[in-house]
């Protein structure tokens, strides 16, 4: 039996979260998929995307933005056009009328449980939305935890059966390798010296930034030569920069959204890698980290459990004097069980796994192997050129 082809919206591969989620799967699927798939990407995207794809894959690209009024427009008649069996929409904001298979990941209910991420009622309303619509309509819903895949099936109990727990993973960039010429030129530019605390992700309030400024300057009572490196960025949370500055000069580096060639050198040369978060889809700091060989300090939640239980230490997301005592313990420790349990840990987590077991989702969703005969030809398809869907 012949199948249509399956396709994946990339057109948030620029994303910080979302980003890194598609950039790590999506190879992995292509390399399983080959011809069947069809990746949907933004114009400015499509370089990127072949990259990570290779030849095999198909590339369709839309003239339709994320979040804009083309993607619940033009993203539908695109879709059609292309007569997908099932597409995969790796964020909840998918058109509202598209017809058709389709399977949804929800990283986190982050727009329910804090809604001030959103700025103004109506963004928050609209997130809500879409959300909803996502899960109430998806043949199959991802998450990148089972703490999360709970939280989605308590919140709507009519999806329960529909959904599914795959973890997400580091990629081949993170690891124990070092390189010590690397690690020191991305210091040198960004003014880093070790030892330096290392914090990777948004800064959005659920991140607790604040505490963890707050929990450094406990740590720099004793240890005067530590600096805390935030990297990225936020307008919207003024509060980070100005708790910053009140610590000695120098103590705290901003080196703003960071180049991907830098992280894992910037990992790698880290003391510790702090995640304060109060709340977390699955956390990919934690596991980039471990996989580096670096020591983890992090909130005790229980997707964080998941991934990092009986190698990371962790602290009550309210409590700045614990943060301060585990950074203080690693930096004092010698820290070698840590770094060879953390490097152990994080090889039990793969994109290929993820992506084989997401394969698996399609397949039950469409009743078919997707691993077989050729992709089923459709009228104006030509199987040597991209499909250029614009308008």
């Amino acid at each position: 039996m012949t199948v249509r082809g399956i396709g994946f919206d990339a057109r948030l591969i620029g994303a910080l979260g979302i980003g890194r989620y598609i950039s790590g799967l999506l190879p992995k699927l292509a390399l399983i998929l080959g011809e069947r798939l069809t990746v949907i990407a933004t114009r400015q995207d499509t370089a990127i995307v072949r990259a990570l794809i290779g030849g095999s894959p198909h590339l369709m690209t839309v003239n339709a933005q994320p979040y804009r009024l083309a993607e619940q427009s033009l993203l539908p008649l695109s879709l059609l056009r292309a007569e997908l069996g099932l597409i995969h929409f790796p964020h909840y904001n998918l058109p509202l009328v598209k017809p058709g298979h389709f399977v949804v990941t929800v990283h986190d209910l982050f727009p329910f449980q804090f809604p001030q991420i959103h700025s103004g009622p109506l963004p928050r309303t609209v997130n809500q939305m879409l959300m909803r619509n996502a899960v109430r309509r998806a043949d199959r819903i991802i998450t990148p935890s089972k703490a999360t895949a709970l939280a989605v099936k308590q919140s709507f109990p009519g999806s329960a059966d529909r959904v599914l727990a795959i973890p997400e993973a580091a990629d081949d960039r993170f690891n124990a390798v070092r390189n010590p010429q690397g690690e020191a030129a991305w210091q040198a530019r960004l003014n880093v010296r070790p030892p330096y605390v290392f914090y990777l992700g948004q800064w959005k309030a659920y991140k607790n930034l604040p505490l963890l400024l707050e929990a450094f300057q406990v740590v720099r009572q004793s240890h005067r030569t530590a600096q805390l490196v935030l990297a990225g960025d936020d307008p919207r949370h003024p509060e980070v920069r100005q708790l910053a500055a009140q610590l000695p000069e120098g103590a705290v580096v901003l080196p703003g959204r960071l180049p991907e060639s830098a992280v894992p050198d910037l990992y790698r040369g880290a003391a510790v890698v702090v995640l304060p978060s109060r709340a977390e889809g699955f956390g990919l700091p934690v596991i980039e980290a471990m996989a580096c060989g670096v020591p983890v300090v992090c909130s005790d939640l229980p997707v964080l459990r998941e991934i990092a239980d009986g190698v990371a230490v962790f602290c009550d997301p309210a409590d700045p004097a614990a943060f301060a005592r585990a950074m203080i313990e690693i930096l004092d420790g010698d820290n070698g069980d840590r770094r060879r349990l953390g490097i152990e840990r994080a090889e039990a987590f793969t994109w290929e796994r993820a992506a084989q077991q997401t394969v698996e989702a399609y397949e039950t969703v469409l009743g078919v192997s997707l691993v077989g005969p050729a992709l089923e030809e459709h009228p104006g398809r030509r199987q040597d050129q991209d499909l250029q869907v614009e308008r």
